[in-house]
């Protein structure tokens, strides 16, 4: 039997009752879009030592195109070889923005509308 407290809680441990201090809100946050400056990074070092965990697209192009040849075998043409990577990737994305509690998406300068 569990019994809540205001600042933590109580658990059934053998007979006796320990004290379990409550734990800081892990917040996921996805950092998705541009990928040609150091934005991910600027975020990251500037919210250092807050209970957050980052998570964003792989930012290597050769990898995040292997990815499928290195992790379900090679394809003969490239067209195969290249869905099958769309595909690996596509899952990946969608299980982390899905996990995610904020989504954070910066497009490039080409993407934004002047007047």
């Amino acid at each position: 039997m569990q019994r809540l407290l205001a600042f933590g809680r109580r658990r059934n441990v053998g007979r006796r009752f320990a004290f379990v201090p409550p734990q800081p809100r892990m917040w996921r946050v996805y950092l998705s879009g541009e990928i040609h400056s150091g934005w991910r990074s600027e975020i990251t070092a500037a919210v250092e030592g807050l209970p957050i965990v980052f998570t964003s697209p792989n930012p290597s192009h050769e990898d995040s195109d292997d990815c499928g040849a290195v992790i379900l075998g090679d394809e003969a043409s490239r067209p195969n070889y290249d869905n099958k990577g769309a595909r690996l990737n596509l899952i990946r994305t969608k299980t982390a923005i899905h996990d995610a509690d904020v989504v954070v998406v910066r497009f490039g300068e080409k993407y934004v509308r002047r007047q």
